[in-house]
């Protein structure tokens, strides 16, 4: 899945990224990389998959600032 910033052209591509056994990671073209989710097997693959989609989020917010 790849999402671009609404609304403005920008460089800024994100991906979520599948780590291996239920672990995802958010990753953007600038370099930019969230923590890796899932790790701790207590919590289901869909919360790791919001929880990574919440940092790119935050991330495109961050950089969509003046």
């Amino acid at each position: 899945m790849v999402r671009t910033m609404s609304g403005r052209p920008s460089e800024h591509r994100i991906a979520i990224l599948e780590r291996g056994e239920g672990r995802v990671q958010a990753s953007c073209s600038c370099g930019w990389r969230s923590a890796i989710f899932g790790a701790d097997k207590r919590l289901g693959v869909m919360d790791a998959l919001q929880q990574a989609a919440d940092a790119a989020d935050l991330h495109e917010w961050d950089v969509s600032l003046p």
